[in-house]
């Protein structure tokens, strides 16, 4: 009979994986890669071979397939193991992107460029006059006078 070793406890960049995991689930590797961890295919790949990521086919956007990744209820078991000690000594890296400052000036903004247009003063005088259009002078109401 074969006696089945201990796992090895994880790492701290694979925790790190497999916490952000936890957080964000069906994702993509690409996206992963956004979380600053250093190796995080390989890591990602040690992770999927040792059950603790579930891989599963998906497609992008654009139609092309990709990858998505969640995390195995054998990655929840090691996460729960962990506990507390691990959450200080990994935190979790964030997917997404960073905010923007606001502006905290006190200013308001009123939107000067959206009020109507008044222009200055004659320069809407060429709309009383007619455009020539070959033979033909056509005027802001409509009609339309020969010059022959």
């Amino acid at each position: 009979m074969k006696v089945k070793s201990p796992a090895a406890p994880l790492k701290s960049e694979q925790v790190a994986l497999v916490r952000a995991l936890e957080k964000s689930n069906m994702t993509p590797s690409n996206a992963l890669v956004k979380t600053g961890i250093c190796g995080v295919h390989e890591t990602l790949s040690w992770l999927v071979e040792q059950g603790y990521v579930q891989e599963h086919p998906g497609r992008q956007s654009n139609g092309a397939s990709s990858m998505l990744h969640s995390l195995s209820s054998k990655g929840q078991a090691a996460l729960r193991k962990a506990g507390a000690a691990l959450a200080t000594e990994s935190p979790v890296p964030s997917l997404a992107m960073p905010r923007a400052a606001r502006d905290t000036s006190g200013s308001v903004y009123m939107g000067e460029e959206l009020r109507p247009f008044t222009g200055r003063a004659g320069s809407m005088d060429a709309m009383k006059h007619p455009s020539r259009f070959g033979e033909n002078l056509r005027h802001a109401d409509g009609s339309i006078t020969p010059l022959v």
